[in-house]
């Protein structure tokens, strides 16, 4: 048992020693960070400390993750950031597609149960804005083993969030919502429908506040 385990700290070791020569060639790598073997950065990375990069990972030039995140299933475009804290979750064949020049803000979370795809010039302020792309709701109503995960009661929708949109901080935005571009979502608001191009809207739930002109 003993020998088992330090088999595997040998090998886990030799493989992230491995990982990271590798890419700190054309990347910055900090301390006590995990990169998958599978884990693809263009060249002109920022990978702060502490940071998990799990699988299906693609990150464009000169992008960079902050301090202790966690991101898996997710393909960020270049020039993106994606702050401290930012956790990516979920259960499901989801993946999250980030485009370019966009900013993922501090302590929020992305669910990749289903499908999460995020335009150009896009910011989403932290902390804990949350994109929620399932529900245990009905889990919950008709008694559905948590264990269940697979169940049709917990259903998957996808977010679609297009290109110049502005989503302030604590935020919760639900499964199948698509905000579109040119909007803004005001701090501390549950989106639970689609927001039109070229308006504001807030609250809980969020209602239209004003149009944009610009």
């Amino acid at each position: 048992m003993i020998l088992s385990y330090y088999k595997f700290l040998f090998k886990y070791f030799f493989q992230q020693s491995f990982v990271k020569m590798k890419l700190r060639r054309n990347n910055f790598i900090g301390k006590k960070c995990y990169i998958s073997k599978d884990c693809i950065l263009e060249g002109g990375n920022v990978i702060n400390d502490y940071v998990y990069i799990l699988e299906k990972v693609i990150l464009k030039k000169n992008t960079s993750v902050g301090l202790r995140s966690v991101i898996a299933n997710l393909e960020a475009g270049e020039n993106s950031i994606i702050d401290c804290g930012v956790l990516c979750t979920g259960y499901g064949d989801g993946k999250i597609v980030i485009g370019e020049n966009t900013y993922i803000g501090i302590n929020n979370i992305l669910d990749w149960s289903s499908d999460i795809t995020i335009g150009n010039f896009v910011h989403i302020a932290g902390p804990s804005t949350g994109l929620w792309t399932h529900s245990s709701v009905n889990m919950v109503l008709k008694n559905v083993n948590l264990k269940n995960l697979s169940s049709p009661e917990r259903y998957r929708l996808p977010i679609n969030i297009e290109d110049n949109v502005y989503i302030g901080g604590n935020c919760t935005i639900y499964p199948g919502v698509t905000i579109c571009n040119h909007s803004i979502v005001a701090p501390n608001s549950v989106v639970n429908k689609n927001v039109e191009p070229f308006t504001m809207v807030g609250g809980s739930p969020a209602k239209f506040i004003k149009n944009i002109d610009i």
